[in-house]
Protein backbone atom coordinates (compact mmCIF):
# COMPACT_ATOMS: atom_id res chain seq x y z
CA UNK A 1 0.00 0.00 0.00
CA UNK A 2 2.73 2.74 1.00
CA UNK A 3 4.73 1.38 -2.17
CA UNK A 4 1.43 2.27 -4.33
CA UNK A 5 1.15 5.61 -2.53
CA UNK A 6 4.62 6.53 -3.34
CA UNK A 7 4.11 5.61 -7.02
CA UNK A 8 1.40 7.64 -7.43
CA UNK A 9 3.20 10.62 -6.02
CA UNK A 10 6.14 10.71 -8.33
CA UNK A 11 3.64 10.12 -10.95
CA UNK A 12 2.14 13.45 -10.34
CA UNK A 13 5.11 15.27 -10.01
CA UNK A 14 6.71 13.80 -13.19
CA UNK A 15 3.47 15.08 -15.28
CA UNK A 16 4.00 18.18 -13.26
CA UNK A 17 0.59 18.31 -11.63
CA UNK A 18 1.62 19.92 -8.60
CA UNK A 19 -1.64 20.94 -7.66
CA UNK A 20 -3.50 17.46 -7.78
CA UNK A 21 -0.33 16.20 -5.78
CA UNK A 22 -1.07 18.66 -3.18
CA UNK A 23 -4.36 17.74 -3.14
CA UNK A 24 -3.34 14.21 -2.71
CA UNK A 25 -0.99 14.88 -0.35
CA UNK A 26 -3.57 16.31 1.98
CA UNK A 27 -5.79 13.46 1.63
CA UNK A 28 -2.97 11.18 2.14
CA UNK A 29 -2.40 13.21 5.38
CA UNK A 30 -6.25 13.06 6.67
CA UNK A 31 -5.80 9.22 6.16
CA UNK A 32 -3.29 8.49 8.36
CA UNK A 33 -4.82 10.54 10.66
CA UNK A 34 -8.19 8.63 10.70
CA UNK A 35 -5.94 5.62 10.87
CA UNK A 36 -3.72 7.05 14.10
CA UNK A 37 -7.25 7.78 15.72
CA UNK A 38 -9.22 4.71 14.66
CA UNK A 39 -5.82 3.17 16.31
CA UNK A 40 -6.55 5.00 19.36
CA UNK A 41 -9.72 4.28 18.97
CA UNK A 42 -9.68 0.66 19.42
CA UNK A 43 -6.76 0.70 22.01
CA UNK A 44 -9.12 2.69 24.08
CA UNK A 45 -12.01 0.42 23.62
CA UNK A 46 -9.41 -2.51 24.75
CA UNK A 47 -8.53 -0.98 28.10
CA UNK A 48 -12.10 -0.07 28.68
CA UNK A 49 -12.66 -3.58 28.25
CA UNK A 50 -10.21 -4.49 30.38
CA UNK A 51 -10.69 -1.83 33.11
CA UNK A 52 -14.80 -3.06 32.96
CA UNK A 53 -13.61 -6.58 33.89
CA UNK A 54 -11.17 -6.03 36.16
CA UNK A 55 -13.94 -3.43 37.75
CA UNK A 56 -16.07 -6.69 37.94
CA UNK A 57 -13.40 -8.90 39.93
CA UNK A 58 -13.13 -5.97 42.11
CA UNK A 59 -17.08 -6.09 43.28
CA UNK A 60 -16.94 -9.86 43.40
CA UNK A 61 -13.90 -9.82 45.66
CA UNK A 62 -15.51 -7.40 47.60
CA UNK A 63 -18.84 -9.50 47.98
CA UNK A 64 -16.93 -12.33 49.11
CA UNK A 65 -14.93 -9.77 51.90
CA UNK A 66 -18.32 -8.70 53.04
CA UNK A 67 -20.10 -12.17 52.88
CA UNK A 68 -16.96 -13.07 55.61
CA UNK A 69 -18.35 -10.54 57.09
CA UNK A 70 -21.37 -11.93 57.85
CA UNK A 71 -20.12 -14.85 58.63
CA UNK A 72 -18.43 -13.56 61.42
CA UNK A 73 -20.77 -11.46 62.72
CA UNK A 74 -22.78 -15.01 63.04
CA UNK A 75 -19.62 -16.42 65.10
CA UNK A 76 -19.18 -13.65 66.76
CA UNK A 77 -22.64 -13.59 67.85
CA UNK A 78 -23.22 -16.86 69.37
CA UNK A 79 -19.88 -16.33 71.24
CA UNK A 80 -21.76 -13.44 72.74
CA UNK A 81 -24.51 -15.59 73.31
CA UNK A 82 -22.50 -18.37 75.10
CA UNK A 83 -20.80 -15.88 77.49
CA UNK A 84 -24.51 -13.59 78.05
CA UNK A 85 -26.36 -17.56 79.00
CA UNK A 86 -23.05 -18.79 81.53
CA UNK A 87 -23.13 -15.33 83.14
CA UNK A 88 -27.00 -15.70 83.51
CA UNK A 89 -26.57 -19.36 85.12
CA UNK A 90 -23.60 -17.96 87.42
CA UNK A 91 -25.81 -15.52 88.82
CA UNK A 92 -28.83 -17.54 89.34
CA UNK A 93 -26.76 -19.98 90.75
CA UNK A 94 -24.38 -17.81 93.46
CA UNK A 95 -27.95 -16.26 94.21
CA UNK A 96 -29.31 -19.30 95.72
CA UNK A 97 -26.63 -19.76 99.00
CA UNK A 98 -27.29 -23.52 98.97
CA UNK A 99 -25.29 -23.68 95.67
CA UNK A 100 -21.71 -25.14 95.67
CA UNK A 101 -18.70 -24.15 93.94
CA UNK A 102 -18.64 -26.86 91.52
CA UNK A 103 -22.28 -26.10 90.64
CA UNK A 104 -20.88 -22.75 88.64
CA UNK A 105 -17.32 -24.54 87.89
CA UNK A 106 -18.28 -25.46 84.68
CA UNK A 107 -19.41 -21.99 83.13
CA UNK A 108 -16.47 -19.67 84.44
CA UNK A 109 -14.70 -20.36 81.48
CA UNK A 110 -17.77 -19.89 79.07
CA UNK A 111 -18.70 -16.54 81.42
CA UNK A 112 -15.54 -15.05 79.53
CA UNK A 113 -14.46 -17.28 76.79
CA UNK A 114 -12.59 -15.28 73.82
CA UNK A 115 -13.84 -11.83 75.16
CA UNK A 116 -10.99 -10.53 74.00
CA UNK A 117 -11.80 -11.57 70.23
CA UNK A 118 -12.61 -8.59 68.33
CA UNK A 119 -15.00 -8.12 65.50
CA UNK A 120 -13.62 -6.70 62.82
CA UNK A 121 -14.21 -5.82 58.91
CA UNK A 122 -12.29 -8.14 56.32
CA UNK A 123 -10.33 -5.40 54.22
CA UNK A 124 -8.50 -8.02 51.63
CA UNK A 125 -9.67 -6.59 48.74
CA UNK A 126 -10.42 -2.73 49.75
CA UNK A 127 -6.58 -2.58 50.85
CA UNK A 128 -5.75 -3.99 47.41
CA UNK A 129 -8.09 -1.72 45.12
CA UNK A 130 -6.38 1.51 47.55
CA UNK A 131 -3.06 0.34 47.63
CA UNK A 132 -2.50 -0.60 43.66
CA UNK A 133 -4.16 3.20 42.96
CA UNK A 134 -7.24 1.18 41.29
CA UNK A 135 -9.69 3.11 43.20
CA UNK A 136 -10.81 4.91 40.07
CA UNK A 137 -11.37 1.78 38.10
CA UNK A 138 -14.85 1.60 40.35
CA UNK A 139 -16.98 3.95 38.13
CA UNK A 140 -20.33 4.05 40.19
CA UNK A 141 -19.42 6.69 42.86
CA UNK A 142 -22.55 5.89 45.10
CA UNK A 143 -20.96 2.24 45.60
CA UNK A 144 -17.24 3.80 46.59
CA UNK A 145 -19.34 6.20 49.35
CA UNK A 146 -21.50 3.49 50.80
CA UNK A 147 -18.29 1.24 50.67
CA UNK A 148 -16.34 3.82 52.57
CA UNK A 149 -19.27 4.46 55.10
CA UNK A 150 -19.38 0.59 55.11
CA UNK A 151 -15.81 0.08 56.39
CA UNK A 152 -16.12 3.77 59.03
CA UNK A 153 -19.43 2.41 60.79
CA UNK A 154 -17.81 -0.96 61.30
CA UNK A 155 -14.56 0.31 62.60
CA UNK A 156 -16.20 2.28 64.82
CA UNK A 157 -18.39 -0.51 66.42
CA UNK A 158 -15.58 -2.57 66.17
CA UNK A 159 -13.11 0.17 68.45
CA UNK A 160 -15.92 0.44 70.84
CA UNK A 161 -16.97 -3.94 71.14
CA UNK A 162 -12.87 -4.18 71.52
CA UNK A 163 -13.00 -1.68 74.65
CA UNK A 164 -14.94 -3.52 76.06
CA UNK A 165 -13.89 -7.10 75.62
CA UNK A 166 -10.67 -5.50 77.04
CA UNK A 167 -12.75 -4.51 80.26
CA UNK A 168 -13.95 -8.06 80.80
CA UNK A 169 -10.62 -9.49 80.18
CA UNK A 170 -8.54 -6.96 82.74
CA UNK A 171 -11.26 -7.58 85.34
CA UNK A 172 -11.37 -11.57 85.05
CA UNK A 173 -7.73 -11.91 84.85
CA UNK A 174 -5.68 -9.05 86.02
CA UNK A 175 -7.80 -7.41 88.82
CA UNK A 176 -9.04 -10.86 90.45
CA UNK A 177 -7.69 -11.55 94.19
CA UNK A 178 -8.87 -15.34 94.30
CA UNK A 179 -8.59 -17.53 91.78
CA UNK A 180 -8.83 -20.40 94.43
CA UNK A 181 -11.71 -19.96 96.44
CA UNK A 182 -13.82 -18.40 92.48
CA UNK A 183 -13.86 -21.57 90.90
CA UNK A 184 -10.92 -21.64 88.92
CA UNK A 185 -9.41 -24.84 89.82
CA UNK A 186 -12.61 -26.44 88.73
CA UNK A 187 -11.73 -25.09 85.09
CA UNK A 188 -8.00 -25.92 85.47
CA UNK A 189 -9.01 -29.75 86.03
CA UNK A 190 -11.48 -29.45 82.84
CA UNK A 191 -9.16 -28.23 80.79
CA UNK A 192 -6.48 -31.04 81.60
CA UNK A 193 -4.53 -27.95 83.33
CA UNK A 194 -3.14 -29.47 86.54
CA UNK A 195 -0.65 -31.60 86.70
CA UNK A 196 -1.32 -34.34 89.14
CA UNK A 197 2.24 -35.57 89.56
CA UNK A 198 3.21 -32.44 91.04
CA UNK A 199 0.60 -30.69 92.15
CA UNK A 200 -1.12 -31.97 95.16
CA UNK A 201 -4.97 -31.18 94.50
CA UNK A 202 -6.36 -32.18 97.68
CA UNK A 203 -3.87 -29.56 99.25
CA UNK A 204 -4.63 -27.02 96.75
CA UNK A 205 -8.48 -27.90 97.16
CA UNK A 206 -8.83 -27.75 100.84
CA UNK A 207 -7.27 -23.71 100.34
CA UNK A 208 -10.79 -23.35 99.03
CA UNK A 209 -12.62 -20.38 101.06
CA UNK A 210 -16.23 -20.09 99.45
CA UNK A 211 -17.27 -17.49 101.40
CA UNK A 212 -20.08 -14.89 101.24
CA UNK A 213 -17.72 -12.17 100.50
CA UNK A 214 -16.56 -14.69 97.64
CA UNK A 215 -20.12 -15.37 96.18
CA UNK A 216 -21.09 -11.19 96.53
CA UNK A 217 -17.87 -10.50 94.72
CA UNK A 218 -18.59 -13.34 92.24
CA UNK A 219 -22.03 -12.16 91.56
CA UNK A 220 -20.96 -8.10 91.19
CA UNK A 221 -18.86 -9.41 88.11
CA UNK A 222 -20.71 -11.78 86.17
CA UNK A 223 -23.10 -8.88 86.57
CA UNK A 224 -20.33 -6.48 85.23
CA UNK A 225 -19.43 -9.56 82.40
CA UNK A 226 -23.46 -9.83 81.57
CA UNK A 227 -23.92 -6.23 80.92
CA UNK A 228 -20.73 -5.56 78.64
CA UNK A 229 -21.49 -8.15 76.84
CA UNK A 230 -25.14 -7.68 76.32
CA UNK A 231 -24.01 -4.20 75.21
CA UNK A 232 -21.53 -5.70 73.06
CA UNK A 233 -24.25 -8.00 71.45
CA UNK A 234 -26.79 -4.76 71.04
CA UNK A 235 -23.58 -2.82 69.27
CA UNK A 236 -23.08 -6.16 66.89
CA UNK A 237 -26.52 -6.50 66.01
CA UNK A 238 -27.03 -2.71 64.82
CA UNK A 239 -24.43 -3.46 62.02
CA UNK A 240 -26.93 -6.74 60.43
CA UNK A 241 -28.42 -4.38 58.15
CA UNK A 242 -25.75 -2.50 56.39
CA UNK A 243 -24.15 -5.75 56.15
CA UNK A 244 -27.55 -7.32 54.63
CA UNK A 245 -27.35 -4.21 52.15
CA UNK A 246 -23.68 -4.14 51.12
CA UNK A 247 -23.89 -7.77 50.66
CA UNK A 248 -27.04 -6.76 48.41
CA UNK A 249 -25.83 -4.08 46.42
CA UNK A 250 -22.37 -6.04 45.54
CA UNK A 251 -24.65 -9.26 44.40
CA UNK A 252 -26.23 -6.66 42.17
CA UNK A 253 -22.69 -5.17 40.72
CA UNK A 254 -20.61 -8.58 40.43
CA UNK A 255 -23.92 -9.94 38.31
CA UNK A 256 -23.93 -7.05 36.26
CA UNK A 257 -20.44 -6.87 35.57
CA UNK A 258 -20.24 -9.96 34.42
CA UNK A 259 -23.17 -10.11 31.99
Amino acid sequence: MIKLFRNIRKRLLSEGKTGRYLKYAIGEIILVVIGILIALQINDWNQYKKDRKLEAQYYCRLLEDVRQDYSNYEYSLDLLDIRINANNIIIQKLLDNTMPLDSIGAYLLNSVKFSNRNYRATTDAFEDIKSSGNLNILTDFSVKDKLASYYQSMNRTSSIIETNGKAITDKRFFEKKDFISSGWIKVLKQLNGIDTTKVNLDLLNSKVNFTTEVREIMINDAVFYLGINSRNKQLLKSLEDEIVAMIGLLQNKCAENND
